[in-house]
């Protein structure tokens, strides 16, 4: 087929300088045309380097919980990417007992340190927080938008022995058939985000004991941009943490 731009014949003077003008337009508008169209990249995971829980009794204000899982390291003040330090991720609450809670989120590597919640409360319509208790009442164990357990099919199970929290406790997870071998504990969020429907978040909570007993708490922060629903599955994960809980 004819070339109908070069056709053969002898092109005529200036007909060089025209030709480029036609393709510097032609390029200038694609690129034009591909920017209009680029869709800015959703934001990524937190760094982050220690999660805290601080739990209040709502009947004794004196009554304070503070439980704290790290990767600083408490002898050298240092950031390991590849620990996690737990000798205070634990709890010990009072049985039939109401705790206002709250989760904190710090950047420790920073001077002053980074609170980081601040950043998940202003993107509060990413983010989703899940408290499993284990053992958790078969019974009582209902996975919905408004509970906050975590689905069995992304529990921890089968991790070796050396996976544990504080006081050696192991990270597995688990159901009870009956109170008398459940921890029996009760997480709720209380807080709720701008999205519509409004969904709820985690950083405000309400911890509800009953009878004593001993077991685990999971946390799992849920990163969701674009995606979140109310449930675990959408995202990525922005951290997991587990602590020992003792209720008497």
């Amino acid at each position: 087929m004819q070339n109908l731009l070069f056709s053969g014949r002898k092109l005529f003077p200036g007909a060089f300088i025209i030709l480029a003008f036609i393709l510097l337009a032609l390029v200038g508008s694609s690129c034009n045309k591909a920017a209009q169209t680029v869709t800015p990249s959703l934001p990524g995971n937190e760094f982050l380097t220690t999660v805290q829980l601080q739990l209040t009794n709502t009947a004794d204000p004196t009554d304070v919980q503070l439980a704290s899982s790290t990767q600083m390291s408490p002898y050298t003040n240092t950031y390991q990417v590849d620990s996690i330090y737990t000798n205070l991720a634990f709890m010990r609450l009072k049985a039939n007992s109401t705790y206002s809670g709250r989760v904190l989120i710090l950047d420790e590597t920073k001077s002053p340190f980074d609170t980081v919640s601040t950043e998940i409360l202003a993107r509060e319509n990413y983010h989703l927080f899940f408290f499993e208790p284990s053992p958790v009442l078969a019974s009582a164990f209902v996975v919905s938008n408004t509970t906050t357990y975590i689905p069995q099919a992304d529990w921890l199970t089968g991790q070796p022995a050396s996976d544990t929290t504080a006081f050696g406790t192991s990270v597995n997870e688990s159901t009870a058939a009956s109170a008398a071998t459940a921890l029996n504990l009760v997480v709720s969020r209380t807080d709720m985000d701008v999205n519509n429907p409004p969904l709820q978040i985690g950083l405000q909570d309400n911890f509800v004991t009953g009878a004593a007993s001993s077991g685990t708490l999971r946390v799992v922060l849920r990163h969701q941009p674009n995606a979140k629903n109310g449930t675990y599955d959408p995202g990525s994960t922005d951290f997991d943490v587990t602590y020992a809980v003792t209720i008497y």
